[in-house]
C-alpha cells in the first residue's frame, strides 16, 4: 500500500531541495565581502568578520538570497525581474525592516550619530542585492535544467 503524503509535506520537501541546490552555488567569502562593502562605511567596528553583527548580516544575506531564488523561476518563464520583485515585495520589505532593526539594536552608543535613514537605506540595498543574486542564480539553474 502506498504512503499518504500531505501537500505541506511535499511542499516542504520541494522547498528543501530548492534551498539545497541554491546554497551549493553560494560563497561565504562573497557574502563577507558584501557585508564589508555595504556596511563598513556606516559601522567601522565591522572589521571582525567573526563578530556577532557580521554573523547576523550573513544570515540575512542568505535569507534574501533564498527569497530571490524562490522567485527566480518566474524569470525563467519570461517575467521581468521588476515584476517578480513586486511579487515578493512584502517579504522583501519585512526582511529589510528586520535587518534594519537588527542593525539598530547592535549599534553602539558611540555610533549613535549615524542617521537611521542611512542605516535603513543600506539595509534595503543589502537585502535587494542578495535578492537579485538569488533570483539570477535560480533563473540560471532553470535555464540549465538543474531545478
Amino acid at each position: 500500500m502506498a504512503e499518504v503524503l500531505s501537500f505541506s509535506d511535499v511542499k516542504r520537501q520541494k522547498d528543501f531541495e530548492l534551498e539545497k541546490n541554491l546554497l551549493k552555488e553560494l560563497s561565504l567569502t562573497q557574502i563577507i565581502q558584501s557585508v564589508k562593502a555595504c556596511l563598513t562605511p556606516l559601522f567601522p567596528f565591522l572589521q571582525d568578520e567573526k563578530g556577532i553583527l557580521s554573523e547576523g548580516c550573513i544570515d540575512f544575506a542568505i535569507e534574501a538570497y533564498l527569497l530571490g531564488g524562490r522567485f527566480g523561476v518566474f524569470g525563467y518563464y519570461g517575467e521581468s525581474m521588476q515584476r517578480a520583485s513586486a511579487r515578493s515585495a512584502k517579504e522583501e520589505e519585512e526582511l529589510s525592516f528586520d535587518f534594519f532593526e537588527y542593525l539598530c539594536n547592535w549599534t553602539h552608543e558611540q555610533y549613535s550619530s549615524i542617521e537611521q535613514r542611512e542605516i535603513y537605506e543600506a539595509s534595503c540595498q543589502f537585502i535587494k542585492s542578495w535578492w537579485t543574486e538569488g533570483f539570477l542564480e535560480r533563473e540560471k539553474q532553470c535555464k540549465l535544467r538543474m531545478r
